[in-house]
This record gives C-alpha cells, sequence and structure tokens, in this order.
C-alpha cells in the first residue's frame, strides 16, 4: 500500500512500445505492466488530473495534502500513446497529460537519430485533436527538442513560444502546460518559458510536487523499463519523504554545477537523446 506523507506524485512515462537499442530500452514500459500500474492506482483510490488542474489547484489553495491524487504525465508524443495508453486510461476513467515536441508532429523522432531510435513514430495532428477531445491535456515539449539550458536567449525564447502557438492554433484549446526536454533547465530556460505565457512547467527532479515547489519546477517520478508495481509503490512512497526531497534537491544543484563545467558526474542514467542528463533515483 502507498503510504501518504505528503504531495502529488507526477509520473513521467516515455514510450509503450519495444525500444530498437538497448540504450533506449531504459525509457519503455510494456503495456501490461503500463496497465498494472493503473489497476494498482485505481485500487489504492487514487483520482488522476492533468498538470493543468494540479497548478490550478495550487493557485487556488485547493491542494489538499490528504487527497489521492495522481498525474500521469507521457514526454515525446510517441504514437503508442493512442494504441495503448489511451484504451488503457479509458478503462480505469483516468486522464493524462502529454507533451508534445511539435516539430515532429506525424513524424518520427529525428532527435533521437545519434542513438539509433529517430524512427521511432510520433503522433499526428489528426490524432492529437483526438486524444485532446477524449479530455487529455495536450502539453508542450519544445519545438525541436534541444537541450534548452545550452541554447541563446532568443533560441530558447523560441523554442518556448512556438509549440505553444502551433498546439493552440491547430487544436484549438489553451495550452499551459511544458516539460522541459530532457529534463535540462535553468533560470534563462524558465524565464523564457514563463515569457511564453505557461503556467506550469515538469522538470525531471524525482520527488512529489508540493505546495513548496515553483510551478515552473514541478518535480515527476520517473517511471523506467523495470518499474514495476512493486517497484512503483516503493518509489512512490520514497517520493514523498523530506529527507529524500532535501537529499534529491541537494543533488540537483551539484548536478547542475557539475553541468556547469561540462563534466560528466558517473552514474547518471541519460535521458533519451540527451549527451548530458541526470540521474533519477
Amino acid at each position: 500500500m502507498i503510504t501518504r506523507r505528503g504531495g502529488v506524485p507526477v509520473l513521467m512515462y516515455h514510450a509503450l512500445s519495444p525500444a530498437g537499442t538497448s540504450g533506449f530500452g531504459r525509457w519503455t514500459l510494456s503495456p501490461d505492466v503500463f496497465e498494472s500500474h493503473l489497476g494498482y492506482l485505481s485500487q489504492e483510490g487514487y483520482r488522476a488530473i492533468t498538470v493543468a488542474e494540479l497548478a490550478e489547484r495550487r493557485r487556488r489553495g485547493a491542494l489538499d495534502p490528504s487527497a489521492r491524487l495522481v498525474v500521469l504525465t507521457f514526454d515525446d508524443a510517441y504514437a503508442d500513446f493512442l494504441d495503448v495508453a489511451v484504451p488503457a486510461l479509458q478503462r480505469y476513467e483516468m486522464t493524462a497529460t502529454l507533451f508534445v515536441p511539435t516539430g515532429y508532429v506525424g513524424g518520427h523522432s529525428r532527435w533521437m537519430h545519434g542513438e539509433g531510435e529517430g524512427d521511432r513514430a510520433v503522433l499526428s495532428w489528426p490524432e492529437l485533436g483526438a486524444i485532446s477531445r477524449l479530455g487529455v491535456e495536450i502539453g508542450a515539449h519544445s519545438h525541436t527538442h534541444p537541450e534548452l539550458d545550452t541554447l541563446p536567449p532568443r533560441a530558447q525564447a523560441e523554442e518556448a513560444r512556438l509549440p505553444k502557438l502551433l498546439l493552440e492554433k491547430r487544436l484549438g484549446l489553451p495550452v499551459s502546460s511544458f516539460a522541459y526536454p530532457f529534463g535540462l533547465y535553468d533560470r534563462r530556460v524558465r524565464e523564457a518559458v514563463a515569457a511564453a505565457g505557461y503556467t506550469a512547467a515538469c522538470t525531471m527532479n524525482s520527488w512529489a510536487a508540493t505546495s513548496g515547489d515553483h510551478l515552473l519546477e514541478v518535480p515527476r517520478v520517473a517511471v523506467f523499463d523495470d518499474t514495476d508495481v512493486d517497484s512503483l509503490a516503493a518509489r512512490l512512497s520514497a517520493s514523498r519523504g523530506p529527507a529524500r526531497r532535501a537529499a534529491l534537491r541537494a543533488r540537483r544543484a551539484a548536478q547542475l554545477r557539475a553541468r556547469r563545467r561540462r563534466t560528466r558526474p558517473g552514474g547518471w542514467i541519460p535521458a533519451p537523446g540527451t549527451r548530458l542528463a541526470r540521474r533519477e533515483a
């Protein structure tokens, strides 16, 4: 049973179909295991909300720490979201937030060409429209999926502004949530995202979201290929512990310093496609 010690867990999924390379395998989950996650959360009495709803509850001061809430997020808008995630979510009457790199809509994951996963199909505009009409929140994941903290200010601003413009124009819906590609961001990136009009942005900081977290730094708990139900329960429980949050915050600060020095600390699990990413423990 999940122990609720404060905070709303925000889970981060990627692909729900087999990887073409061993490097990307860490970021895939089988359909059966995903279904078991939903069954477990349902059994525990959790209600899924979107990132936008989480942010709105925060702004209204209506985030009850005792409420059984969970946020399911999916990065990269792979085609398997429609084939696998949508039917499963409907079976359990749950929703999710899907983050879209708009430069690849209807195409393939070319940002991962270097690691042999550049041919993974990305959802089309009609498919995104159909998904949004089912109540799934559509968020932005930049336009070209770059490491935003390495770009000059003008390029950062465009990577934040353009996907919001495209998604809102093509889908006819407001877009208020953003996810930093590879989980990489700094103060300048956060300011660019805020200036583009987003009210929430997701990171890869692995602790449960609390009222103390900045809405443009919403933490998420990463889901890996070996995250079975027991592992999921353990990670969710651990994510709520204040000692763990403090330790992970300290780790993130150290990792940012290391990244600025362009060194590669040992032991990190690379985010898919990134040249220098952070470990999700």
